[in-house]
């Protein structure tokens, strides 16, 4: 059967390898997938005392379905809910670019956007791979007739990668801290503090004990760590794949004109003047601003995620780009200018699950740029293999953390 990514051709090669790497997975990924999910848990006591090391996305997503199954958890974070990648990325969701994973997520992100009592900046969207040089409007270039009308710059081409029915979009702060307020009414607990190690028993039949925040134990039947990145810092209490940092950097931009810009999310192949290329990302919210993003690098995280900063001349290259496509983002004020550092595992999937010499311990990390799109069914099957001992809402064998320990 023709798929997709043939119908799309050589024209996909020219837009953002994103759209064309997930493209590609799709069908791969399809090929592992298992025909059955979990098979049903054995019974299982309610932990008492579950612990989650991180307050992005998957460990409050975590949090937040333990909390409906009835369980009160204690998230530790150490600088803020939401204060790193989770807060400054762009929320972009799509049903069928990569696995199973993610398709069970996007159905959850459509119910949390219904159920949370919060403003999240949900909505579906179009999106466009395009490609687009540094050339000056009014140059003689040939506009697509595919591309919308705001688009009045620099743009060559484009093509429709996803419909309103199959991509979305979520303001990620505001998502992350909605989860978080819903779970602590019904009981989930917040601790600001560093997680220092993880605590066990000796022998073959390790039981996860807790965890030693700011030099106190903290007593636990299960510990979820959910450090992105920075999962690194407990390599020494416990054996964990290494994780990789990869810096990514992004505006927000608020359009000088009144009207909110519709609701288009763009992967752009850029040529610079210099003729460099790149992969930037523009996507116009529901809250009238528009997030860029783009200059991607490997980096090893700094202590503090508060510490992560913009490296120098990556915001105006990116807002050169945004610039360059509309002139609705021509002379849009600069509302924010950020950096994040996005985990990334060393087969490049999600390691999602329990540890496989340690009882109790769990590890969620390692989702790259799809962590938004991916945290709520991350943290939903987590919290059914801690209440019952199985997932049962998506097959996470293939996330399983024993495939890199």
């Amino acid at each position: 059967m023709r798929t997709f990514v043939d119908m799309l051709g050589r024209q996909v090669s020219q837009f953002a390898p994103k759209t064309l790497i997930v493209l590609e997975r799709k069908q791969i990924l399809r090929s592992r997938r298992s025909s059955t999910l979990s098979a049903q848990p054995a019974k299982k006591s309610m932990p008492d005392r579950v612990v989650i090391c991180g307050g992005g996305i998957i460990g409050v997503a975590t949090a937040y379905y333990l909390a409906l199954q009835g369980i009160k958890p204690l998230l530790v974070e150490k600088s803020g809910i939401a204060c790193a990648a989770s807060g400054k990325a762009g929320g972009f969701l799509a049903l069928d670019w990569t696995d199973e994973l993610a398709r069970t997520s996007y159905g959850l992100h459509q119910e949390l956007a219904e159920t949370l009592d919060a403003d999240i900046g949900y909505r579906p969207v179009q999106s466009l791979a395009l490609s687009a040089t540094a050339a000056k409007r009014g140059s003689g270039r040939q506009r697509s007739a595919k591309l919308p009308d705001w688009l009045d710059g620099s743009a060559l081409g484009g093509q429709v990668v996803g419909s309103l029915h199959t991509t979305a979009q979520v303001h990620p702060e505001k998502l992350t801290k909605a989860m978080m307020a819903a779970a602590e009414r019904r009981g989930a607990r917040v601790r600001s503090g560093t997680v220092e190690s993880i605590s066990s028993t000796e022998g073959s039949a390790s039981q996860v004990t807790g965890v030693i925040v700011d030099g106190e134990h903290v007593q636990a039947d299960s510990v979820v760590l959910a450090l992105g990145p920075w999962t690194n810092t407990l390599a020494s209490s416990l054996q964990l794949p290494h994780i990789s940092g990869q810096l990514g950097h992004s505006l927000v931009l608020k359009p000088s004109t009144s009207e909110t810009l519709p609701a288009d999310c763009l992967f752009v192949s850029w040529q610079s003047k210099s003729g460099k290329v790149s992969e930037p990302e523009i996507f116009p919210r529901a809250d009238g601003t528009v997030w860029c993003c783009g200059e991607n690098s490997m980096v090893d995280p700094p202590e503090d995620p508060l510490q992560v900063k913009p490296r120098p001349g990556a915001p105006a290259a990116i807002q050169e780009v945004a610039q360059a496509l509309s002139s609705h983002l021509d002379s849009a004020e600069v509302v924010q200018q950020q950096a994040c550092i996005r985990p990334l595992s060393p087969d490049g999937s999600p390691i999602i699950g329990q540890h496989p010499y340690v009882a109790g311990a769990y590890i969620a990390t390692g989702h790259s740029c799809w962590g938004i799109l991916n945290g709520p069914a991350t943290g939903k099957a987590l919290a059914e293999m801690i209440a019952t001992g199985a997932s049962q809402c998506v097959d996470l064998t293939p996330y399983d953390p024993a495939r890199l320990i």
